[in-house]
């Protein structure tokens, strides 16, 4: 008989504790254990917080898989998918080629992901708290925003420097609103330019209540002592929208502030979510002795599952102290099944759970008894420590947590620099991405939304001078010419842009001929708006209605029904250089220049080809609504001659027209500027 294998996917509490009770009891000889982490550490997930408000360093809450799993092959290799029929697993080896292993028994521990996609802007501009990583990211940027509060001159930009907000109510959250709100607050002593009182906080939860966990008594203890510790809590709110300034609520409400944590968006894993097994609401549907249903040899236990314990019949909650217990009682029944024994379901009965509420402060719930205040701390304190998996580990915390009685909390700022990147922001209607006189630091392309380019005047009014969609882009002069932002620009809409830094985009523009070229067409548009001598003129066409240019639409135009053959005869016969297309109602379904002619007779499009099949459909069209200014700079940024004027973009139907001749001849007359005549 050959040896057994089991593979444990995740190097949490669930799976380090399966694959040491398994190795307690399978001989070696008999049983091998391999255990997929793609971190080659265990990390203490309810200290993080403490990590990132300063109180302990990162060191004291990783403890290496290898040392504490002996006899436990561990291998640092993403696992992507699971071949039940074939009892394999497929993984990602070292070289990034897959990998396949087979198995006697799988078990899933591989926690849950973060969905940081559930609101808008979220990605882009929160700090998760999921692993050490993000704990010292955050600790970091406090530390940062500190430092740029106490240099800057500007009152409101100070306080949106001392605005933190953190979203989710639930024990991260909390903790993490608690550890930033001590480490800040005491840390004010050390400045010059802001004290305490200039400090916000703030914890923003959708419910009626933070902690839904705990009692309803010990929920209201931790609010009040939150509250008098100076953190703002906001209830019964949700975050629709996550932007640089701050968050959006459902209401309108927006509370600025500079950093942002985000304590939502639990998702499944990418691996879960490949598996054709039963599933609610992305976690696995376990049996009572925590086999996935309908398998015979794959287990899963901590967050991933849905098990229900067999105590209260209640489902299992995803804490460390319910994923260390599955663990165990996963390996005895693995055990049983090997030993022709029958398994057992999950039981367990509660202890208890604990929060740090910040303040030398917490509340608790152990057998039943509940604490709160200092004593729930010194609790929740000792429980943690004694929790910690190994005494090296416990020995760092307890001195950590020592030192933080005598001495302040570290506030270095290690600066670390990162090259540069491609990343994406989020922008509501009315935020500022750049201002006018700033040092030019990104290049933006839009993907979603629309942006308003704004300068001021003789009079410092802000005038706008262009609208920028969807594909377009911006601030590239100040780039190339290495000056500072010679306008602002402004989401109109809900904006999601592309961001590229200063070097990417000099490498990129001098490595790269197309956009290379497409810079240059965008300056030759641009540079003219922003000339002091044209920019008066400008200002008149802002204000001068559409209507004042718009000529009737030409009465021939085609349908869509009409024929290749058709087309060409009316083209020959008028001398047009465009033709519109309507439908049997007059509503603007497409345009034929004599490109798509050029573009429909090189395909080899037959005579009886129909319009619709070599038409530009969804051609752009402006309505009597928009401003004059906008129509121009459309027409001269797409190197257009002239564009359709439709009643309204929802119905569609054709009005007239709007000729850039008109337009130019009209601009020269206000500049006063003749044409040359070279």
């Amino acid at each position: 008989m050959g040896m057994t294998r089991i593979i444990i996917v995740g190097g949490g509490f669930a799976g380090v504790k399966c694959a040491r009770a398994l190795r307690k009891t399978l001989p070696a000889n008999t049983c091998e254990i391999v255990l997929f982490s793609r971190e080659n550490n265990m990390v203490f997930y309810p200290l993080l917080a403490e990590v990132a408000g300063a109180a302990i360093n990162p060191g004291a809450v990783t403890v290496p898989l290898r040392q504490m799993l002996p006899g436990v092959r561990c291998r640092t290799e993403e696992v992507r998918h699971i071949d039940l029929a074939a009892s394999e697993v497929e993984y990602e080896r070292y070289d990034g080629r897959p990998g396949r292993v087979t198995f006697d028994h799988a078990v899933l521990a591989c926690g849950t992901a973060v969905n940081l996609s559930l609101v808008p802007g979220m990605a882009d501009h929160a700090f998760p708290l999921k692993s050490v990583g993000d704990a010292m990211a955050l600790r970091f940027h406090v530390m940062e925003q500190l430092e740029k509060a106490e240099v800057c001159d500007d009152p409101e930009r100070r306080r949106w420097y001392l605005s933190f907000v953190v979203v989710g109510g639930g024990f991260t959250g909390v903790e993490v609103a608690g550890e930033i709100n001590d480490l800040i607050r005491a840390s004010t002593r050390f400045y010059g330019s802001f004290t305490a009182g200039e400090v916000t906080v703030t914890l923003v939860h959708s419910r009626d209540q933070i902690l839904p966990e705990v009692s309803p008594t010990l929920r209201e203890f931790a609010r009040t002592k939150m509250e008098q510790a100076g953190i703002r809590i906001v209830l019964n709110a949700r975050a629709v929208s996550v932007t640089a300034e701050g968050v959006e609520l459902h209401d309108g409400r927006v509370l600025r502030g500079a950093t942002v944590v985000c304590t939502i968006g639990a998702t499944a894993p990418l691996l879960v979510d490949r598996l054709d097994v039963p599933k609610e609401r992305g976690r696995l549907l376990a049996e009572p002795d925590m086999r996935v249903r309908g398998t015979s040899n794959l287990w899963a236990i901590g967050d991933c599952a849905r098990i229900v314990n067999a105590y209260d019949g209640q489902v299992s909650p995803t804490t460390g102290q319910f994923a260390e217990r599955q663990g165990r009682q996963a390996a005895e029944n693995i055990v049983r099944v090997l030993q022709g024994e029958a398994t057992r379901p999950f039981f367990f009965k509660p202890l208890g759970q604990l929060c740090g509420i910040g303040g030398r402060s917490a509340v608790a719930e152990i057998l039943s008894i509940r604490l709160s205040g200092f004593p729930a701390w010194w609790l929740w304190r000792t429980v943690y420590l004694l929790k910690s998996p190994s005494w090296s580990r416990r020995i760092k915390v307890a001195f950590d947590w020592t030192w933080e009685l005598f001495f302040p909390r570290d506030l270095a700022h290690l600066r670390i620099s990162r090259t540069e990147r491609i990343t994406r922001a989020h922008y509501r209607p009315g935020d500022f991405i750049f201002v006018e006189g700033e040092p030019a630091m990104s290049f933006y392309a839009i993907e979603q939304g629309e942006v308003e380019v704004l300068r001021r005047d003789a009079t410092g009014q802000q005038r706008l001078m262009a609208v920028l969609r969807p594909g377009e882009y911006f601030g590239e002069i100040a780039l190339l010419d290495g000056t500072v932002r010679v306008g602002s620009v402004r989401a109109r809409t809900e904006v999601e842009v592309l961001v590229m830094g200063k070097e990417v985009f000099s490498q990129i523009s001098g490595a790269l001929a197309p956009f290379r070229n497409l810079v240059t067409q965008a300056l030759r548009w641009r540079r003219p708006r922003l000339n002091h001598q044209l920019g008066p003129a400008w200002a008149a066409l802002e204000r001068r209605p559409l209507s004042a240019f718009m000529e009737a639409a030409s009465d021939h135009h085609l349908s869509p029904e009409d024929t290749f053959e058709d087309t060409l005869r009316l083209f020959d016969r008028l001398a047009m250089e465009y033709l519109t297309v309507l439908d049997e109602k007059g509503r603007l379904d497409g345009i034929v220049t004599r490109n798509e002619l050029f573009e429909a007779f090189v395909e080899g499009k037959k005579p009886s080809a129909k319009v619709r099949e070599f038409m530009h459909a969804d051609p752009v069209a402006v309505t009597p609504d928009d401003m004059s200014l906008t129509v121009a700079d459309l027409m001269s940024r797409h190197d257009i001659d002239w564009l359709p004027v439709v009643e309204n973009k929802e119905d569609g139907h054709l009005i007239g027209i709007v000729r850039s001749e008109k337009m130019l001849r009209w601009l020269m007359e206000q500049s006063r500027i003749e044409p040359s005549h070279s």
